[in-house]
């Protein structure tokens, strides 16, 4: 009875698996060169507050506000900041 219990779990297991790989062949994350603000502070190795913080008083990198609430930061701007002065004492 237990063998039965693990094949069929198996068996789903490899269902739900075969499923989820047609569909990422099917639709492939698109990369994209604008970073979150979480996903830029990571870049940087920076926190999230940090960058914030850096943000308001004006010394880190460039980025771009979409709307009132959203930021979004572009990773030639973070290589740029990266490889400027502010990038050296952030």
């Amino acid at each position: 009875m237990r063998s039965e219990i693990d094949d069929s779990w198996s068996q789903i297991a490899d269902h739900v698996a075969g499923r989820v790989t047609e569909y990422i062949r099917a639709n492939p994350p698109v990369p994209t060169p604008w970073f979150t603000p979480e996903d830029a502070a990571a870049y940087l190795r920076l926190t999230r507050r940090g960058l914030e913080d850096m943000r308001g008083n004006g010394s880190g990198p460039r980025f771009h506000k979409v709307n009132a609430r959203v930021v979004r930061y572009h990773r030639d701007d973070l290589d740029a900041w990266l490889l400027s002065d502010g990038g050296a004492r952030g």
